[in-house]
């Protein structure tokens, strides 16, 4: 794709992406992918999708495999598209905040 060879390279596109289109297609990305995690986090939407990949950790991701390369870009573009389906949706972006905003009473409170 567009001769992105690893997923940095990819992420670095996706944000191109983002910023095209004024910053507005990955709002609310980051806070969704932690309620997929179910837990507060500091780290950046791109590190977040590999926390979510099955395998993958954070210290392994400077080394990955071809085959767990393959699967963190497949596990990034699916997320992407169910992230893009939940936005799309009436209030989908005001829900994802205000699910956010609760979840993150409770971690405060853990």
């Amino acid at each position: 794709m567009y001769g992105v060879q690893n997923y940095a390279e990819t992420t670095s596109f996706v944000t191109g992406c983002d910023a095209a289109m004024g910053w507005m297609l990955l709002e609310g990305f980051r806070e969704w992918l932690m309620l997929r995690l179910d837990e507060q986090s500091s780290l950046v939407w791109s590190a977040l999708v590999l926390e979510l990949t099955p395998g993958v950790t954070l210290q392994s991701a400077r080394h990955l495999s071809d085959e767990v390369e393959a699967a963190v870009h497949d596990q990034l573009f699916d997320l992407l598209d169910q992230f893009l389906t939940v936005k799309e949706q009436h209030d989908g972006l005001r829900q994802v905040y205000a699910e956010y905003a609760a979840r993150r009473i409770e971690w405060d409170a853990r």
